[in-house]
């Protein structure tokens, strides 16, 4: 038998009609150790004086030993290392005999990508004569070594990051959060007069601030062209949120309350995705806030709140799955309730219940919500996608 290639890693994309083949000699010394492997004494294969008298010839190769070189056809050169039989159906036309040199050949005679197979028709021809003393068809699965894409595993050091909410106590934490990692910040929120702060405290890190209502449509596709006119965007933090305001699931506030809520938790954060996804690179990453409130029972009069927050994490998970083979991830984070203005109608009591409550004895910080998005966005994170993070304390458990 001829010297078998060694190997390669690289990756062959097998096409119909490709082939390959090799030659190997059978010997009665084979069949014997074959027979002697299987327990197969059958005097048909290794007594000579035996098959003179039957047949008037030598003894005959073991069938299925002539046809365990078909496992090495496709073992070793077509489709080759990591090829898996599924199902193989053979003929034998005629007899092997110690002494004759086999061709085996094997034959792409169809492929399927989705299941990662390809089917094969198969012979062994004795060389010389052009015999063929067997042949067959199989299908076989191709398994292959999963190698990490170097793209997707980036720092997030010099990656630009856009951070809507930024002039809000959250959406300051995530910026400074994302600036300790050497992130590149495109900080888009309401007060221009924060913003402007924090592009003094954040320095050079704070690429582009953009002041302004994120309800309004036009502005924010300008400022999001803008910025992607600049380069790519690596990623997005999607903070920004409504004031919270307590209501009756019935009462005639409601309407107008669900259109402000979705609207910046849904919509606004479609038209940026919509629009950045274009132009992300693989390895890129995205990142919704939402509330613990998703994860289980919600409380009352906040229905406005909650539905808007759940619908976005449908999306999030709609987008992680159709975006996921352009290799970008997405993912959100549900904290639990933080001390900070968003929260300051709520009665000291209720926070007071809520932090006893939680194993951690203690509420929600927004450096914990900042650092669950900056594993999120990160390279420790390249595999996460479609995921809801509670930053709770275990508080809530989905």
């Amino acid at each position: 038998m001829q010297h078998l290639r060694k190997y390669s890693a690289k990756k062959m994309r097998w096409q119909v009609g490709d082939q390959r083949s090799f030659e190997h000699r059978f010997t009665q010394e084979q069949v014997d150790a074959y027979a002697k492997l299987v327990g197969d004494h059958n005097p048909m294969h290794v007594d000579p004086e035996y098959t003179r008298e039957v047949l008037g010839d030598a003894p005959v190769v073991h069938g299925m030993f002539a046809a365990s070189f078909v496992s090495t056809l496709i073992g070793m050169y077509l489709p080759g290392p990591g090829a898996l039989w599924q199902s193989f159906q053979v003929n034998w036309r005629k007899s092997i005999r110690p002494g004759d040199l086999i061709r085996f050949d094997a034959k792409v005679a169809s492929t399927h990508d989705s299941t990662k197979t390809i089917d094969l028709e198969v012979t062994g021809t004795k060389v010389g004569s052009g015999e063929v003393c067997l042949d067959g068809k199989g299908r076989v699965m191709i398994v292959e070594k999963e190698e990490c894409k170097q793209e997707e595993q980036i720092s997030l050091k010099d990656q630009r990051i856009i951070v809507t909410g930024a002039s809000g106590e959250l959406g300051a934490a995530v910026c400074r959060e994302l600036a300790g990692h050497g992130a590149r910040l495109i900080a888009l929120g309401r007060n221009e007069e924060r913003l402007s702060n924090l592009k003094v405290e954040l320095g050079k890190t704070v690429e582009r601030t953009y002041a302004f209502d994120l309800k309004d449509a036009n502005r924010l596709t300008a400022a999001v062209d803008e910025v992607t006119a600049d380069g790519a965007v690596f990623g997005l933090v999607h903070v920004a949120a409504p004031s919270l305001t307590n209501l009756d699931v019935i009462a005639p506030e409601m309407a107008s309350a669900l259109q402000e809520q979705w609207h910046l938790n849904v919509l606004v954060f479609h038209q940026i995705v919509e629009r950045l996804a274009r132009i992300m690179p693989r390895g890129a990453s995205i990142v919704h806030v939402l509330t613990q409130y998703v994860i289980d029972a919600p409380p009352a009069k906040l229905a406005h709140y909650v539905s808007a927050k759940s619908a976005a994490l449908a999306l999030v998970k709609s987008m992680a799955l159709e975006l996921g083979p352009k290799g970008i991830r997405c993912n959100a984070v549900s904290p639990g309730m933080m001390n900070t203005a968003y929260s300051k109608d709520v009665p000291l009591r209720i926070k007071q219940t809520e932090a006893a409550g939680n194993p951690l004895r203690r509420l929600c910080s927004v450096q914990d919500v900042a650092k669950g998005i900056s594993f999120l966005l990160g390279p420790e994170a390249a595999f996460i996608n479609g995921i809801n993070l509670p930053i709770t304390g275990g508080g809530r458990m989905p």
